[in-house]
């Protein structure tokens, strides 16, 4: 009896916490379709009283989005393959080469991802400015990368490290390269590992604001997040309705990476609790 109660108290809670975590995300989406008059009262309705498509039409029509959103999407794709590149062939190297202090080796790495990155940004900022590469989507990418990459290092190396010795030792015999024992042994076997920071490195590329704020001031270079902030500080009424709308249109993509990826991300997540 007193288990069952114990389930029922649990239930609840975890009731209450996806109430408390789904309801921003509803009113935000019917905000997108209500018009002014539902949004500026002292009590707002929680459907709108008239539902209407004006918010998004004025989003793609007359406030650029369709540019911000193309720059969030080759910033964040970007992004996303340099660092997969690089880290899955660094992690590699330092896990088959460090030996026994590798473990010390992602320590420090980690800790590299540590600094916030408003210590980095006037670094950024200088480098770039040096370089002439203010107002450049390629200098956001490498950016973005270059904060990333510690994180998803590490994250490689514990997947590296997953993999039993014998398996490698097992390819050499058949007269495997160290290239090939990368290429065909250890990245094939971390494949649904990669996911997990497939997710985290897109995700923060495309949610990213500082940086883009201060290395992007040309419009037709901006990125969704810096669009929305904008819209709201360059007028004299916050227009709520259009920044639900650009909001809703903003957590498209990643909805559906996180729908078609689950799967892989889940078995990602378990990866290592058993070794061998």
């Amino acid at each position: 009896m007193k288990e069952k109660i114990h389930n029922v108290i649990f239930r609840l809670l975890l009731l209450v916490l996806a109430v408390m975590f789904v309801f921003p995300i509803f009113w935000t989406l019917t905000m997108s379709f209500k018009e002014r008059t539902d949004i500026f009262t002292s009590a707002p309705p929680l459907f709108p009283s008239t539902w209407t498509l004006k918010n998004f039409q004025e989003v793609f029509g007359t406030s650029g989005a369709f540019t911000f959103f193309k720059n969030s999407f080759f910033v964040s794709v970007c992004t996303t393959v340099l660092v997969i590149i690089f880290s899955t062939t660094c992690a590699y190297g330092l896990q088959r080469l460090s030996g026994r202090s590798s473990e010390r080796l992602s320590g420090m790495i980690l800790m590299l991802r540590m600094i916030p990155v408003m210590v980095m940004t006037i670094p950024f900022y200088l480098l770039f400015k040096k370089l002439g590469w203010i107002n450049s989507l390629p200098a956001l990418t490498l950016c973005y990368t270059a904060i990333s990459l510690p994180l998803a290092i590490w994250l490689c190396m514990g997947f590296y490290g997953n993999i039993p010795d014998s398996i490698y030792e097992a390819a050499v015999v058949d007269g495997a390269g160290e290239f090939q024992l990368f290429w065909k042994v250890g990245l094939p076997l971390i494949a649904n590992s990669i996911v997990v920071i497939v997710l985290q490195t897109f995700f923060f590329a495309w949610n990213e604001l500082t940086l883009a704020m201060v290395l992007i001031n040309k419009d037709e270079n901006r990125t969704m997040a810096v669009g929305i902030k904008y819209w709201a500080a360059n007028t004299l009424e916050t227009p709520y309705a259009r920044m639900a709308a650009a909001g809703m249109i903003c957590i498209v993509p990643t909805v559906i990476i996180t729908i078609f990826a689950q799967n892989y991300l889940v078995k990602g997540f378990v990866s290592g609790a058993v070794k061998g």
